[in-house]
């Protein structure tokens, strides 16, 4: 990793630690902050698929799976951003499968780290299993109490997470393959 994408990526986590910091200090509105925000994000991730696929992914092997991921991301974001007083039941799930999702990654990359002698499985274990217990407090406080406050405060969580796992992986070593 270079020096330039050490600072971006720390410029990054920097900006992921206001945005949280902001979203918590917002109260009650922190929650439709949360939601406006995912709601954006995802609009943006499936345009973003979505001009990738035009440009290169179509002439690629299984380049029609970056198109149906921009695709459904673009309308869930949509669908998501125009019932605002209804999303709760959205955005809990949101939270609950990416919080799943990437925690099932980790693992994931944790097995694989292990099998190959890599010394960063227990990071990615770590990670993976502090993203399952995100998943988990996000499904029974969304879904069981239904404590919107609680879930702004856990994706807030979720998002210093995020950003010091950034900073770390930003002073690592990484590890360089010479072949000769």
């Amino acid at each position: 990793m270079t020096v330039l994408q050490r600072l971006l990526k720390i410029g990054g986590a920097l900006l992921i630690i206001i945005a949280a910091t902001l979203i918590l200090r917002l109260g009650d509105l922190g929650f439709y902050v949360v939601s406006v925000f995912l709601s954006f994000a995802l609009i943006i991730f499936g345009i973003r698929n979505l001009i990738f696929y035009f440009t290169m992914a179509r002439h690629m092997i299984d380049g029609k799976l970056i198109l149906y991921i921009g695709a459904v991301s673009l309308n869930f974001g949509v669908f998501s951003l125009s019932i605002n007083s209804h999303q709760n039941v959205f955005i809990v799930s949101y939270l609950l499968g990416v919080f799943a999702f990437y925690g099932v990654i980790d693992i994931l990359r944790a097995k694989e780290a292990r099998e190959n002698d890599a010394r960063s499985w227990r990071g990615n274990l770590a990670e993976g299993i502090v993203n399952i217990l995100f998943a988990a407090a996000a499904a029974v406080f969304g879904f069981i109490f239904g404590n919107m406050q609680a879930l702004t405060v856990i994706y807030v969580i979720g998002l210093y997470n995020s950003a010091l796992a950034r900073i770390i992986s930003a002073f690592r070593k990484s590890t360089i393959v010479y072949i000769q």
